[in-house]
C-alpha cells in the first residue's frame, strides 16, 4: 500500500515539474509574446501621424493620447513611396472620428503611449499592417514574437516593402538620417528599460 502511495506521490511530482518546465520554455525560450491587457475605454481616432503613431481622444474623460504601436515600426514619412504607402493604409483601417479600443504596455521615451491598436472592425491593426508588408516588425523590442511570424508570411508572400528590394529598414534609415533617438537603437534602449506591464483602467 506505502509503496502504490510513493509511486504516485513520484508520478505527481514528476507531472508537477514537467508543467513548470514547459511553462519556463513558453516564456523564457525562443517564443515570447507579450500579453496585454485591454482597456475597458474607449478612444477615438483623432490624426494618423504616420504608419506607426496616431492621436486619439478617451471617450470618457476626453483626454488626448498619442499612441506608439506596439512591436511594429513603419517606414518613415521621408522614405520613397514606402511612408507615403504606410500613412495611406493605416488611415483606411483608422479613419477619423471612428472608435478604437488600445491594448496598453507602457509609456515610451517621447512620452507616447505603446498600444496594440484594435478598430472597429475588431481587426488588430498592428498585426494587419504587418501582414500587408507596409510596417516591419520592431526586433529591439521584447515580447513580440508574434509579430516576427506574422512577418515572415508576409516576407514569403512579398508583400509591400518585401517586394521591393531597395527598401531600407526604419531604423537603418533614421540613422543613416540622423532622425530621433531611435536611430540609434542601441543607445535608445540603454536608456528604455522594458518592463512586462499589463496596464489596468
Amino acid at each position: 500500500m506505502f509503496k502504490i502511495l510513493g509511486i504516485c506521490l513520484i508520478i505527481t511530482n514528476l507531472a508537477i515539474y514537467e508543467s513548470k518546465w514547459s511553462s519556463y520554455n513558453r516564456t523564457k525560450g525562443s517564443f515570447f509574446q507579450k500579453k496585454l491587457s485591454i482597456s475597458p475605454d474607449s478612444f477615438t481616432v483623432i490624426k494618423v501621424a504616420d504608419g506607426d503613431t496616431i492621436t486619439v481622444r478617451n471617450n470618457s474623460n476626453w483626454e488626448l493620447v498619442r499612441i506608439r504601436f506596439f512591436c511594429i515600426d513603419a517606414p518613415e514619412k521621408s522614405q520613397p513611396k514606402w511612408g507615403k504607402e504606410s500613412s495611406d493604409k493605416l488611415r483606411e483601417l483608422l479613419p477619423l472620428n471612428s472608435k478604437v479600443k488600445l491594448a496598453i504596455d507602457k509609456t515610451d521615451l517621447y512620452g507616447r503611449t505603446v498600444a496594440e491598436v484594435f478598430n472597429y472592425k475588431r481587426e488588430n491593426v498592428n498585426k494587419k499592417m504587418t501582414e500587408l508588408g507596409l510596417v516591419v516588425h520592431y526586433r529591439f523590442q521584447k515580447g513580440c514574437d508574434d509579430y516576427r511570424l506574422v512577418e515572415k508570411t508576409a516576407k514569403s508572400a512579398n508583400r509591400g516593402v518585401w517586394n521591393d528590394k531597395k527598401f531600407e529598414l526604419p531604423w537603418n534609415y533614421r540613422k543613416k538620417m540622423g532622425i530621433g533617438a531611435r536611430g540609434n537603437h542601441t543607445s535608445y534602449h540603454k536608456k528604455q528599460k522594458f518592463k512586462t506591464k499589463n496596464t489596468a483602467f
